[in-house]
């Protein structure tokens, strides 16, 4: 269980600080890898960003699709009806047929035209003849009456191909495309919390395993005292005192072990949460802590997720002010389409201005093709153009902000985590010396126990002084892994194909 840190290890760590960040691999246990990769798969933030990014892709090809062709079909069929009542001003261009009688009927027709003289006669005699045969000439009114009704049936298809959008299909495409980079990179920060998470509790686990041989070996120490105590109380070497000091320490032990089960339960259950395994799987895991060290470190903060994202972002919205101001720009369109019409059983009854009465049997239209080119240009439209773009211009700024923001305050925690995981290796290295201090004066202590010259309370008092020591050095170093995991996350190194 003990833990060296070799001095030119110590110094290397030491002299990598003020330095550059360098490309490093995380060195785990097998176990720990395997525990990982349940949990990266089972992480419900990471399933979820991942559907995000699935949506923004469909987004992607829905756009893109703009300039494929569509072709559509529609067809109709109707019955009509339309009653006609209206009233028209003068009528003009049949006047000369009232003429024309008027004329043939002068007493001077006969003179002007003597062959035609017969004519009129004729004539006078087919209008007596029609009147008494109920017939007669249609007389013009000046009123449209009448009722139409029909049937109709027609068929089109038409195909439309987008040829230029004016710049906005491939800007917002490329927005898009930034989108997705950004959701990239927050699910690889999904990535890195559960990373850091399952390795926390892996750890605990570990600390919590070593803290009970700590514990184990005190009660062997115990026990043996307490076996010492009760011999020396039938020699008359020690008093019940004494036994019930011992008896005291003894029930303290077993009340921190009984604390032992409850957190091992606790975190046996949190890791088959994070990973899907049985929590009785965690039974025979037994992982130790080693020193985690980052042999180099640095303030370049570039390859952060989170910086990642809200560079993206920017892009993004830079890619949609491109777009907002090409709104001015014409769009250019193809098209091509085939149109049949056809009217069926139809009827045309009018009263007015000439009484008559139409049966259609079938008239057909078509088919009428026409393909062509047409542009649209927005001139002018006070909803969008300059409002959109004042507005796009806006959350550029908004975006630069934010990542301005964020490069300042991962800067600094990169600081803060440097200083942090130094502090962290000086205080292993204090807590070792100290626990060898301890161990040697328990060694010397229970030396002097057993040849009189201390008390059974100062003995004690020593056995409970290494407990704690022990104890503290273990969680020293579980709090030098967990510095050692934030100078990863500092600079986006926490990630599965930097682990070894």
């Amino acid at each position: 269980m003990k833990i060296r840190i070799p001095f030119l290890i110590m110094c290397f760590a030491f002299c990598g600080l003020p330095g550059k960040v360098y490309s490093q691999s995380l060195k785990l246990a097998p176990e720990l890898k395997e525990l990982i990769e349940l949990s990266l798969n089972k992480d419900r933030k990471i399933i979820e960003k991942d559907i995000e990014k699935q949506i923004t892709e469909v987004q992607q090809k829905a756009v893109r699709s703009a300039y494929l062709p569509k072709v559509e079909l529609g067809g109709k069929y109707l019955f009509a009806y339309s009653s006609v009542n209206s009233k028209m001003g003068d009528i003009e261009g049949f006047e000369s047929l009232g003429k024309l009688q008027e004329l043939m009927q002068s007493p001077n027709f006969p003179l002007m035209f003597p062959n035609m003289a017969g004519l009129a006669g004729e004539i006078t005699k087919l209008q007596q003849l029609m009147v008494s045969q109920g017939m007669a000439l249609p007389s013009i009114s000046n009123n449209i009456e009448g009722n139409f009704y029909g049937n109709y049936f027609g068929i089109d298809a038409t195909a439309k191909m987008l040829l230029y959008s004016g710049g906005q299909v491939p800007n917002v495409s490329k927005a898009l495309n930034e989108k997705v980079k950004a959701q990239d990179a927050l699910s690889d920060k999904c990535k890195s919390d559960a990373i850091s998470e399952l390795i926390t509790y892996y750890d605990q686990l570990a600390l919590l395993n070593q803290s009970k041989k700590v514990l184990d070996e005190s009660a062997v120490r115990l026990a043996a005292e307490k076996r010492y105590a009760t011999k020396a109380l039938k020699n008359g070497l020690a008093t019940s005192f004494d036994t019930l000091k011992i008896a005291v320490a003894d029930a303290n032990l077993e009340a921190k072990l009984a604390e032992y089960e409850s957190k091992k339960t606790l975190l046996h259950e949190k890791l088959a949460q994070l990973t899907g395994k049985p929590a009785s799987s965690f039974d025979t895991s037994n992982p130790e802590l080693e020193l985690l060290l980052v042999t180099d470190t640095s303030s370049d903060i570039r390859n952060r997720a989170e910086l990642r994202a809200l560079t993206s972002s920017v892009e993004a919205q830079k890619f949609m002010l491109k777009s907002e101001k090409s709104h001015y720009l014409p769009k250019v369109q193809a098209f091509a389409s085939a149109r049949y019409d056809n009217i069926f059983k139809a009827n045309a009854d009018m009263t007015g201005p000439i009484p008559m009465e139409m049966n259609i049997d079938n008239i057909g239209l078509g088919p009428t093709l026409m393909a062509g080119v047409g542009f649209k240009w927005e001139l002018f439209n006070p909803s969008g153009g300059s409002p959109k773009v004042h507005h796009a211009n806006l959350e550029v700024k908004k975006a630069e902000n934010a990542r301005d923001e964020a490069r300042e305050l991962l800067e600094l925690n990169q600081i803060k985590v440097n200083t942090t995981y130094k502090a962290s290796i000086s205080l292993v290295a204090y807590k070792d010396k100290q626990r060898m201090a301890a161990l040697k004066a328990l060694e010397l202590a229970q030396k002097s126990y057993n040849e009189g010259i201390i008390n059974i309370t100062e003995r004690l008092a020593t056995e409970t002084e290494m407990q704690t020591i022990e104890l503290e050095y273990l969680q020293a170093v579980f709090a030098q892994r967990q510095a050692a995991l934030d100078c990863y996350k500092a600079v986006g190194g926490l990630t599965v194909l930097n682990i070894k």
